[in-house]
């Protein structure tokens, strides 16, 4: 199955709602343990004793969310996502060793050079065709314990509330020659979960009131909106919250963590690594500090 979205999106988004002898991963990399952990010790570094690999994410994408009526079960979380995209320049590499795996995860960790399909035509790309690797951390939020638009204002109508450092996942997106990023198959072979350890307060939620359509308010909780004027120029507003970075965010550090790297054909195998995620202002930088391809 093929998951597809555009590669540009606004900044902020308002939601109503392996290697050669390796074979293809059929299912999630095991992650039920070895992502929660800060711990390497179980790590066998690979690609030689000095491999390391840095990119760029450059890319910043906030999806603010509306309370929605539906309940719990159905309620769209805050997320914010970071990724490198075509602007994402700075890249840097070093293994000593020419193991198909290990090239592989050099190209997606530490190169924004195109590489060739050599796989199916997929409604993506066609083979021979030319294509990119762009790694993204998505970090997802909970709901505040807001029961309304009145309890929000008897707070203060905070513009934001710092936040614990939210569950996150890497994703590794392959991305065509007209700018759309995608992967192949399931969501589960393609998130992996990561536990970070981050800077304190270095995550908020931020809070907006915004214009809906009147098409949309019946799926939206009303203890959060509020309309004004009648008829044709009523104007409904509801209360949506976003997950951002704070500037007290400076860096992130996680340990052992299983990842699935896609390869040219669209096989995936799963490899442990280890590094860190170092946030600037308007910009991230993703490092792999160690590898095991065991």
């Amino acid at each position: 199955m093929k998951h597809l979205i555009p590669l540009i999106l606004p900044a902020t988004l308002l939601i109503a709602c392996g290697g050669e002898n390796s074979e293809p991963l059929k299912a999630n990399p095991d992650s039920s343990t070895d992502n929660n952990t800060q711990d390497t010790s179980n790590l066998t570094p690979s690609c030689g004793n000095n491999f390391n690999a840095q990119r760029s994410l450059n890319k910043f994408e906030s999806t603010a969310v509306f309370w929605q009526i539906e309940g719990a079960r159905l309620q769209s979380k805050p997320q914010l996502t970071i990724l490198a995209d075509k602007f994402s320049l700075s890249a840097s590499h070093e293994l000593s060793s020419d193991d198909t795996l290990c090239l592989l995860a050099a190209n997606i960790f530490g190169s924004s050079g195109a590489q060739t399909w050599q796989g199916d035509d997929n409604g993506s790309v066609k083979p021979g065709e030319l294509y990119y690797y762009s790694p993204a951390i998505t970090f997802t939020g909970a709901l505040p314990s807001l029961t309304s638009l009145d309890d929000w204002r008897s707070q203060g109508a905070p513009a934001q509330t710092a936040i614990t450092t939210p569950s996150s996942e890497i994703t590794i997106w392959y991305r065509n020659r007209d700018e759309n990023r995608f992967t192949l198959g399931t969501a589960q072979s393609n998130q992996n979960p990561v536990t970070l350890s981050c800077d304190q307060n270095g995550f908020a939620l931020s809070y907006s009131l915004s214009q809906v359509a009147q098409s949309q308010v019946d799926t939206l909780n009303p203890s959060f909106c509020e309309t004004q004027g009648t008829g044709e120029n009523a104007v409904t507003q509801c209360l949506s919250v976003a997950l951002t970075t704070t500037d007290k965010l400076e860096s992130c550090t996680f340990g052992t963590t299983s990842v699935a790297l896609p390869d040219n054909t669209g096989n995936k195998t799963s490899v442990k690594v280890a590094g860190e995620l170092n946030i600037m202002t308007a910009n991230a930088e993703l490092k792999i500090t160690q590898i095991d391809i065991r």
